[in-house]
């Protein structure tokens, strides 16, 4: 019974020791998952975000700073080209912007919306001729603009796309449609509707590869062209393409950033069937002015089509833009982020009630990007975003773990040898 007893203590005090642990990770999670920045002070944020670039290994970056609706501080880091070692630009660099493609190709699908050609609660079946989603399926026919915009369509694929190498056959737009051969997560397969749409959001990579079919049944143009002519030349994105083989013939290879990987290894370009979910590239300059369509008018869209962009779906998404938080002016800073193989990464944030954003793009620096644009929102709002404090545990994990295993053991010697 001593014996028994001692046990049920040593459990006891190792299971206090253990909340304890816990307990100060939450409390950083809570309070210490914003930076060491001053609110309102610009200089403040610039400098903490150039450091943060300075203090990394970088293959290619760039930071854009808006303020006021106007950019006020552009800053390039590393390298535009890995053999001439001209320095990045930009006004100039093109850097692939990875998901953040989705947040643009949802202005060209709401462009169509207002113009009458689609509706956001009609099934898009009655538009699509060259793929349809499988006939077996339940909810096929539910299927609608809105919730393929907000991630809600009740698509299973969880597709992020890799793209193709020189020398390999890029898809067609069907083909990746019915079984993605670059799939960076799991095994092929195609986009089909698992779940009755419009109830939970679920990141659909092939989701928005049916908004670019769609986009083409409508218009009966390549998606990049309509693209090019419809949103951004009219936003004064002049050097963006969803075209990479445009962008080259045009004799433009030279602007492309390289292809870095976390070592600063130069990986081949790649091709992509999926344009509208991960193939846009652009210049620092082309997303700021992106983003600064966001907080004005604008040739593009209405006022009141971005307002309804801006509110939240189910799941908590918008219609093609992420809601990170809100703005305490009734609506909420939006925008998107977007990583794909080998080390890209790109961030747009924007306040569309202060006319205030941050854009950063990466290829191959290792930066914690997100992280950086939440230090941003912070800085803008005063608000951690969940995710900022989220990463905060995921950091504090192994050291919590090693501290309540140790704990565990000196408590378990303790009450042996005591």
């Amino acid at each position: 019974m001593r014996m028994f007893r001692k046990i049920l203590v040593t459990m006891g005090l190792i299971l206090l020791w253990a909340s304890a642990v816990i307990a100060v990770v939450a409390v950083e999670a809570r309070w210490f998952a914003h930076p060491a920045v001053v609110r309102g002070d610009l200089a403040s944020i610039e400098n903490h975000l150039v450091e943060k670039f300075k203090d990394a290994r970088v293959g290619s970056a760039a930071l854009v700073l808006v303020q006021g609706g106007k950019i006020v501080a552009e800053h390039g880091f590393g390298v535009a080209n890995a053999e001439t070692k001209v320095p990045v630009k930009p006004d100039q660099t093109l850097f692939l912007q990875a998901s953040v493609s989705k947040a643009v190709t949802a202005w060209g699908i709401m462009k169509l919306v207002e113009e009458g050609k689609l509706s956001l609660d009609e099934p898009v079946m009655r538009h699509l001729k060259r793929w349809r989603l499988p006939a077996s399926e339940t909810y096929r026919d539910k299927v609608t603009v809105r919730p393929l915009l907000s991630h809600t369509a009740g698509l299973d694929d969880g597709l992020g796309y890799g793209g193709f190498l020189p020398g390999e056959q890029v898809q067609t737009l069907e083909e990746s449609l019915t079984s993605t051969k670059d799939s960076t997560v799991g095994e092929p397969r195609g986009v089909i509707v698992a779940r009755e749409p419009g109830k939970d959001l679920a990141y659909s990579g092939g989701g928005y590869t049916v908004l670019q079919l769609l986009i083409e049944e409508v218009t009966h143009r390549p998606f990049a062209d309509y693209m090019r002519d419809t949103v951004l030349q009219p936003l004064g994105m002049t050097r963006a393409s969803f075209d990479f083989d445009k962008i080259t013939s045009e004799g433009r290879a030279q602007d492309l950033v390289p292809s870095f990987d976390r070592e600063q290894k130069v990986h081949p370009a790649r091709r992509y069937s999926a344009k509208a979910a991960v193939s846009l590239y652009a210049t620092p300059r082309d997303i700021a002015q992106f983003a600064l369509a966001f907080t004005r008018e604008n040739p593009v869209l209405r006022q009141e089509t971005l307002k309804q962009m801006m509110q939240p779906q189910p799941g908590g998404w918008g219609l093609g833009q992420t809601l990170f938080v809100g703005n305490d002016a009734g609506g909420y800073v939006v925008g998107h982020d977007g990583g794909t193989f080998p080390a890209w990464g790109a961030v747009m944030r924007v306040n569309p009630a202060t006319g205030n954003g941050i854009v950063i793009m990466v290829s191959g620096a290792q930066v914690p990007v997100s992280q950086l644009g939440n230090d941003w929102i912070y800085w803008e709002t005063g608000k951690v975003p969940y995710a900022a404090r989220w990463q905060v545990m995921l950091d504090r994990l192994l050291p919590a773990s090693v501290a309540i295993l140790l704990g565990a053991i000196v408590l378990v010697l303790w009450r042996v040898f005591r």
